[in-house]
């Protein structure tokens, strides 16, 4: 088991906690300047509508310099505690879209060695358009309905390359039996 040893917070924001540790491994061995990211955990939804097509998003991402396909969700507000609220508050505000078919796929974890966020993620079967996007001001995304077999092939060439995104339609997929 790695014991931390001393710790000091290099930047803290609610959206980010950077960390640099000095920790000692197993092996008696010691790091001076591990660095942990800390950023809000997360909920995603494979949302199908009832013909089992899939909402996606295409959304700019400035760290990765592109555009990027997406399953809609997003990060847990302050005193948000429900991966379950989250993951229907983002779905509305992202496509319009509501379901009362959920089922919870578990959590999955992005860019472990750094990154310490959750991400959470659902199933919403018989999707419907029940209103219009609620974008925050700094969201520009688009919104896409295709089969979910054709989703799947997006994970597997690469056109999906977001990692949670691409674990949790391959997860429905199996799930829907595909």
């Amino acid at each position: 088991m790695w014991k931390t040893k001393n710790t000091k917070i290099l930047l803290e924001d609610y959206f980010l906690t950077v960390r640099k540790d000095r920790v000692e491994l197993p092996d008696g061995a010691v790091i001076d300047d591990f660095y942990t990211v800390t950023i809000p955990d997360t909920a995603i939804v494979c949302a199908l509508t009832a013909e089992g097509n899939v909402l996606l998003k295409t959304e700019y991402r400035y760290a990765c310099g592109a555009e990027v396909v997406e399953c809609p969700g997003g990060m847990f507000e302050k005193d948000e505690t429900d991966p379950l609220s989250v993951a229907k508050r983002e779905l509305l505000e992202e496509t319009g879209y509501e379901s009362n078919d959920w089922t919870y796929l578990g959590q999955t974890l992005d860019s472990t060695s750094k990154l310490s966020a959750r991400v959470h993620l659902f199933l919403a079967k018989n999707c419907e358009k029940t209103g219009r996007q609620h974008l925050d001001a700094n969201e520009h995304l688009t919104v896409t309905e295709i089969c979910l077999e054709r989703a799947v092939d997006m994970v597997m060439n690469g056109t999906i390359c977001a990692n949670s995104t691409a674990h949790l339609i391959l997860k429905a997929a199996r799930i829907m039996n595909l």
